[in-house]
């Protein structure tokens, strides 16, 4: 399994509340079924907790099968398919401070 995990900081204007809503309740639902190849799509939002003030507003991660699967994707994203999808991320994320990066996960304990 391969995962892109995505670092997310939400678009000047918006609450904390209103982008993890709208990350949540619409854009969950978009991706989830449109994205080719998906093996497992991850929201990870921050908790509110004193002690742990965070300056992103979630990771995302997105899981394939393989490398190949993945690239896939990323070729998808370059088509006129992908436009909806990409035109709902532009809504809520400040792409300009986007962080992604691939990942292979080594699960160090388990219990």
């Amino acid at each position: 399994m391969v995962k892109l995990c995505s670092v997310l900081r939400r678009k000047p204007g918006l609450t904390a509340e209103e982008f993890q809503r709208y990350w949540k309740e619409k854009h969950a639902a978009l991706a989830s079924n449109i994205i080719p190849g998906l093996k497992k799509y991850i929201q990870n939002h921050p908790l509110k907790m004193p002690g742990f003030e965070c300056e992103i507003d979630g990771i995302a991660e997105i899981w394939w099968d393989s490398i190949e699967a993945l690239h896939n994707y990323l070729a998808w994203r370059q088509t006129e398919e992908a436009k909806m999808l990409i035109e709902d991320e532009n809504q809520f994320i400040d792409k300009s401070v986007w962080q992604r990066f691939l990942a292979v996960e080594y699960v160090v304990a388990e219990r």
